[in-house]
């Protein structure tokens, strides 16, 4: 089968700009106010219930984006303001929120954005004849960076060559195609033999690229340099589905371009959570029986980490305290000691009669 591709000569100056485009997503944050830093505390209380305040610094776009968003909705109570940097004349915006809150809280449904960052949290308290017990639980749900796109988890964890940089976009793009197509594979039912015949044509087409010399040519049509985003090629898409129209239910290119868009999504969120920093502080009533703390500074157990932490497997925090009942356990030592001691002086008794 013959290769539709939509080529254009390579403009040097777009093509310059695209490279200058992948490499600058992956080190922005070394030139900028550096990242977002966000500390997360939460105080248990001895009735359950706990106290949570997110505190998050930033510059406007990072604070206003949705890459970590802020719980707002009641029973939130959040608030941001504007200060001055004491090192630049940059402004620095501090973003704050917090809510009393029992039991589990998810902050972010499964069916809202699958890009944003999932952080659940579940404190639980356990009441028992001696002690009563506390434990907490949150997650940073890892988003699975090495198993989507490798040689974006490379990138992004190390240094990468400008080589690997030009292959990161289509390597981000057939994680799309292929999962934009499983998404609609319900309403628009393919055989899986022509899914494979599919994406084999687009690897062919990348490569093809790559091999030319060509791969950002193809790609300039629908890039956004200004953004610093990645997009879906739209026109390279449609072009290279032609070969399958016979085959295709209608409308079909339309629904997975629409479905690849929540995905390229996904990865620009990634690429700007990256090098993010968190210190998440935690108090519990009564004596910690065990923690994955990083370090305890009085009573306040401390995590410190990174967007790295949690960038292909879940990031998790865990902790536990108890509350032991002293008086209660006294009472019961003083009557076992009595009833012990009753049972004594019956059985000396009865052996003296008998």
């Amino acid at each position: 089968m013959a290769l539709f591709v939509f080529v254009k000569g390579p403009n040097p100056v777009n093509s310059f700009m695209r490279i200058f485009k992948l490499i600058s997503l992956l080190i922005v944050s070394f030139f900028t106010f550096q990242c977002v830093e966000t500390l997360i505390t939460v105080n248990v209380f001895p009735d359950g219930k706990y106290h949570m305040k997110f505190l998050s610094k930033g510059d406007k776009e990072d604070i206003y984006d949705l890459d970590f968003p802020l719980p707002k909705k009641d029973p939130w109570l959040r608030e941001i303001s504007k200060n001055k940097n004491q090192d630049s004349d940059d402004s620095v915006y501090v973003a704050s929120t917090e809510a009393i809150l029992s039991g589990a809280t998810i902050f972010h449904r499964p069916q809202e954005n699958l890009g944003v960052q999932r952080h659940p949290i579940i404190v639980n308290k356990n009441v028992g004849v001696f002690s009563t017990s506390y434990e907490l639980l949150k997650v940073f749900s890892g988003r699975k960076v090495y198993q989507k796109y490798p040689l974006l988890a490379k990138a992004l964890s190390e240094a990468s060559s400008d080589s690997i940089d030009m292959l990161i976009e289509t390597e981000i793009i057939m994680y799309c195609l292929k999962m934009g197509m499983k998404d609609i594979l319900n309403k628009y039912p393919i055989k899986e033999l022509t899914q494979q015949r599919i994406l084999n044509h687009f690897r062919g087409v990348f490569y093809k690229a790559e091999e030319e010399g060509n791969l950002f040519g193809i790609l300039n049509s629908s890039s956004d340099v200004e953004k610093n985003d990645f997009v879906i090629p739209e026109s390279l898409i449609r072009i290279n589905f032609r070969p399958f129209a016979d085959l295709l239910p209608q409308n079909y290119v339309d629904e997975c371009l629409d479905a690849m868009e929540t995905y390229i999504n996904e990865a620009n969120i990634t690429v700007s959570l990256n090098d993010d920093t968190y210190k998440f502080a935690c108090t519990m009533p009564g004596r910690i029986a065990h923690s994955n703390a990083d370090s305890t500074a009085n009573d306040t157990l401390w995590w410190s980490f990174s967007s790295q932490d949690f960038l292909n497997d879940d990031y998790v925090i865990k902790a536990a305290s108890v509350v032991y009942y002293e008086t209660k356990i006294q009472r019961i030592i003083v009557a076992s000691a009595l009833i012990i001691l009753f049972v004594l002086i019956f059985l000396s008794k009865k052996r003296k009669r008998s």
